[in-house]
């Protein structure tokens, strides 16, 4: 993608810092928590398959495991998602918020419940392609390591999972083709702005640092 070589280049900037590095970690699981919320809300008890829910559990999951390591890494005090102990938390949530919320709207003609299966499908297939292109970046900086470990079979499942929803979207929806496509558009574009305000946030730690450090 694009936006591969920046990231990077902020990831080695990131794993370079304990502090940093817990507080990026940390973000990861507040998303994943934040997935596994938005699931649970939005699946009425009437239409929620055991897929939905061993989804939901599996997000859940990589929201605790992430959670484990940032505390581990970062101290007792990363027990939490205060603002202070993410990286650029509001604007993470803002990319999913308004990726969901996109995603809603463009089905509104449709009845309640294939609205809420699509707009879940679509969301999923979205940012499970983005997790996979941002983890792998992020395990390839962390070399033979106990988080890189983690990672890897964190990958794993994701990667089963974008194919398992892929084949679903592409089944319950006819224009799966094209509207993949639009879909990819807003979301690009969604990264972009979180790419833009993490690389602003990482630019205003050095001076931080220096200063402290003289």
């Amino acid at each position: 993608m694009p936006s591969d070589n920046c990231l990077e280049g902020l990831i080695s900037q990131i794993v370079a810092d304990p502090a940093l590095h817990a507080r990026w970690l940390n973000t990861f699981s507040y998303l994943e928590y934040v997935g596994f919320r938005k699931i649970v809300k939005s699946q009425r008890a009437e239409v929620l398959t055991a897929a939905i829910l061993g989804h939901a559990c599996e997000e859940g999951r990589h929201a605790l495991g992430l959670k484990k390591l940032a505390v581990k890494l970062g101290g007792a005090g990363f027990d939490s998602y205060a603002p202070q102990v993410l990286l650029c938390g509001e604007e993470a949530e803002a990319y999913f918020q308004d990726l969901d919320q996109s995603c809603d709207e463009a089905f509104a003609d449709r009845s309640a419940d294939e609205r809420v299966r699509l707009a879940y499908g679509y969301v999923t297939w979205l940012v499970e392609r983005r997790a996979l292109d941002v983890y792998g970046l992020y395990k390839d900086a962390l070399g033979d390591s106990e988080i890189a470990r983690k990672l890897g079979g964190l990958l794993a499942e994701e990667t089963k999972h974008l194919s398992d929803i892929e084949a679903l979207l592409q089944s319950a929806d006819p224009a799966f083709s094209t509207r993949s496509k639009e879909f990819e558009a807003v979301e690009n574009s969604l990264y972009v702005v979180f790419l833009a305000a993490l690389t602003k946030a990482l630019a205003q730690e050095s001076p931080v640092k220096v200063a402290v450090a003289s």
